[in-house]
């Protein structure tokens, strides 16, 4: 005989379970994994502790939604989750990731976190990314290992954007990141070779204990990422730097606006292959090298132009190991870059540790070079403007050493 539809079963609780047809049907209703509603195009995650499984599953259903055109959001809950695995996506367009930075989502991966990334996807388009606080595995930094390449921190990494148009991060928090916090970059799947990341907003961040923030790509093919905006940022305790690095050509627009750097076991900034950047009105102090390092990337493929309209202007540079250098390197097949029209004006530049130089620049005579309106005080070594490939047609007046006229040698 068929066994009945109909069965009740006691637990020691006294609870009825009634099984019918197969299905079980529990007394109190589970907690969905997370909200959706199509008419306001809103998924809510919940706070449920281990949301990796949830938050994928509503990443993969924006990425497969028939209304890609339409914007939706992406809101947390409050309250800490634990992140076991990446979250990741691809081809994911017009989503607002939400948090309420009053009381944020906090995403933390856990320990022996198995992938790389906390926050990855590619190919995308139009993302925002708002009120999170993101927090890696890499409490506890011992630098001389990234030497050998043997610290742990080079698998933690935060939230990567590869190949992809139009993304904004907004008023979030970064902490405890063993590589890079933010990467924004070309990714090396990219059938298109060369820059293919455009038009990124880095606003209003707050960075601590963290590696750095890059451009930097993972081949030699593909080039960093164009159009940048990075302004109103924090970053406190960086043990690298903040880098626009390309290894290709193409690499161009960026803007470094009203930013603190406020600790450095490196330097403070580092450009490396890129064009037309605008440094202005940041803060830039206690940096154990270079204030900001520009130079070639020895690991090109080939040559091009860098450094064309690049500018530091009304920047304020205190107790760094040295100011600003620029270096046009020979790349290793040979080409040598001359940059053009950069500008050096209106920077304070004060309390140098060591013996180097406030402002350098070698191997090119950096035609259209401006140095004015800039301001020292204590500079150790005493070289306020070291330069030896002269360039008659440089412009170099109203520079000050204590405000006292300063004339170069």
């Amino acid at each position: 005989m068929r066994k009945a539809l109909l069965k009740c079963v006691f637990f020691k609780h006294g609870l009825l379970l009634a099984l019918l047809s197969g299905f079980c049907w529990n007394s109190i209703a589970a907690t969905p994994t997370y909200s959706l509603d199509t008419q306001k195009h809103t998924i809510t995650i919940h706070n449920t502790g281990d949301a990796t499984t949830e938050i994928n599953s509503a990443l993969s259903y924006l990425v497969n939604r028939k209304d890609t055109n339409i914007p939706w959001n992406m809101k947390f809950d409050g309250g800490k989750y634990s992140i076991s695995n990446i979250l990741f996506s691809e081809r994911l367009q017009n989503v607002n990731f939400i948090s309420d930075p009053k009381k944020p989502a906090i995403l933390a991966k856990i320990d022996n976190f198995p992938t790389e990334y906390l926050f990855y996807t590619r190919y995308s388009k139009n993302i925002s990314l708002t009120g999170f606080t993101f927090i890696g595995n890499t409490a506890t930094y011992m630098p001389q290992n990234y030497v050998t390449g043997t610290s742990i921190g080079w698998k933690d990494q935060g939230v990567y954007f590869g190949s992809s148009n139009g993304v904004i991060i907004s008023n979030n928090r970064f902490y405890n990141i063993g590589d890079a916090a933010i990467r924004i970059t070309t990714t090396e799947r990219d059938p298109v070779r060369g820059v293919d990341s455009f038009n990124t907003k880095i606003i209003g961040n707050y960075f601590n204990n963290i590696f750095q923030v890059t451009t930097t790509s993972n081949d030699l093919v593909h080039g960093g990422s164009a159009s940048l905006l990075v302004q109103d940022n924090i970053f406190d305790h960086i043990w690298g730097s903040i880098k626009f690095a390309s290894r290709t050509d193409g690499a161009t627009n960026v803007v470094f606006h009203h930013n603190a750097i406020n600790n450095s076991a490196t330097d403070g900034l580092e450009i490396v292959g890129y064009n037309n950047i605008e440094i202005s009105n940041n803060t830039l102090q206690n940096i154990a090298r270079n204030a900001a390092n520009c130079y070639t990337n020895n690991v090109s493929a080939s040559g091009f132009e860098w450094g064309d309209n690049l500018s530091f202007k009304n920047n304020i540079i205190n107790n760094t190991g040295g100011g600003i250098r620029i270096s046009a390197d020979t790349y290793i097949d040979g080409f040598q870059p001359q940059p053009k029209n950069v500008t050096i004006s209106g920077n304070s530049i004060t309390n140098l540790k060591g013996t180097a130089p406030a402002l350098t620049l070698l191997k090119s005579s950096f035609p259209g070079l401006t140095v004015t309106a800039n301001q020292f005080s204590n500079i150790p070594s005493k070289i306020y403007f070291y330069m030896p490939i002269k360039n008659a047609q440089a412009l170099l007046t109203g520079n000050k050493l204590n405000n006292t006229p300063l004339t170069f040698n």
